[in-house]
């Protein structure tokens, strides 16, 4: 046990002390960064805005600006700090502040999910719904850099790839619109991936602040005991977390790359091809989509069928993709021969 912590002594040597002066900036900026005045309430309202338009567009420009000025990461890291000062008043303050911002993106993201009916999952919401270990990893090292970066005031212009690597917004926004489209599943998985980066941030900013020395001395006696319970319960809340992380990480390297070649298409497009094949009992829709590798190649249909398919047919499904897009995008059908069954072996058999 001596030698763990003369180790770990060894490992906080090699990161500097801040000086006196320092440590009040850190306090008046972490103290700062858990008001929960109208500019926080405005940028929050602002940057879930953004980020759930552009979760809805596919838009992943929009997505990263709305990471970069959500305001979510200043009350975080400010309860990593109260935790290792064992300040009781700052953390319920952060926390609080945290929680108000959480209600007010969720909030907008419901109005924005119910504004936009025939919502389609895009690219940019499924990745927010398939949350793994990878993303656990990634939420720890941004609290470590956000709280670095908040102390060491020569490197305070990386907390903006920070507030990138640390996505907290676009998930909470994921968890909104899914609800109001009945993807229970996505927002599920969304609500996963936020917790986790709520919790990880929080500890790693803390691990990083007891590195950097602004911990309270307490001349032998041990941390208070709300301290204690709370830490207990963020690592606990992460060890629960990691069953569903690992599931997902799973499946993940099983399934391969979750971003399809086809995208979908519109659903009165969808509607009415499934509308139009179900006339024709002999030939059964596999998939239809649009290609996300040459968006100019239109859209293409697979179909399966026990016979050729009839030009009739063909000119007829084109006519109805082009009725239900209100364009003429090239229509590209694939049909696939079924097998014919064979019949019995004892069949056929004169005796």
């Amino acid at each position: 046990m001596s030698f763990d912590k003369k180790g770990f002594h060894k490992i906080l040597r090699v990161f500097p002390t801040l000086e006196r002066d320092e440590r009040l900036d850190l306090v008046q900026q972490l103290e700062q960064s858990a008001q929960g005045n109208i500019d926080f309430i405005m940028m929050m309202v602002l940057s879930t805005s953004l980020a759930s338009l552009g979760l809805l567009a596919d838009s992943t420009a929009v997505v990263i600006g709305a990471m970069l000025v959500a305001p979510l990461m200043g009350p975080l890291v400010a309860a990593g700090h109260a935790l290792v000062q064992a300040n009781l008043s700052l953390f319920r303050r952060s926390m609080g502040v945290a929680g108000i911002g959480l209600g007010i993106g969720f909030a907008a993201s419901l109005i924005f999910g119910a504004l936009n009916p025939g919502f389609e999952p895009t690219l940019e919401i499924e990745a927010r719904g398939t949350p793994d270990l990878l993303d656990l990893g990634i939420a720890f090292f941004s609290g470590m850099t956000a709280a670095y970066a908040t102390g060491r005031s020569n490197v305070m212009t990386t907390l903006a790839g920070v507030a990138i690597a640390a996505a907290l917004v676009p998930p909470l926004a994921v968890v909104g619109i899914a609800l109001t489209h009945g993807s229970p599943l996505i927002s599920g998985n969304a609500a996963i991936l936020l917790i986790t980066n709520l919790v990880a941030i929080i500890l790693g900013a803390a691990l990083v602040f007891r590195m950097l020395k602004v911990h309270v001395s307490r001349h032998g006696a041990g941390m208070p005991t709300w301290v204690r319970r709370i830490t207990m319960l963020l690592f606990l809340s992460l060890a629960l977390l990691i069953a569903p992380l690992l599931i997902h990480m799973i499946e993940g390297r099983r399934t391969g790359q979750n971003r399809p070649l086809e995208y979908q298409v519109a659903p009165q497009v969808r509607q009415a091809v499934k509308q139009y094949i179900n006339s024709w009992p002999e030939v059964e829709l596999i998939t239809q989509g649009r290609n996300s590798v040459e968006p100019e190649a239109g859209i293409t249909i697979i179909l399966l069928s026990g016979k050729n398919l009839s030009p009739e047919f063909e000119e007829g499904l084109i006519k109805v993709v082009h009725k239900a897009r209100g364009d003429e995008p090239v229509v590209r059908i694939f049909p696939v021969l079924a097998a014919r069954q064979r019949a019995p072996a004892n069949q056929g058999v004169k005796k």
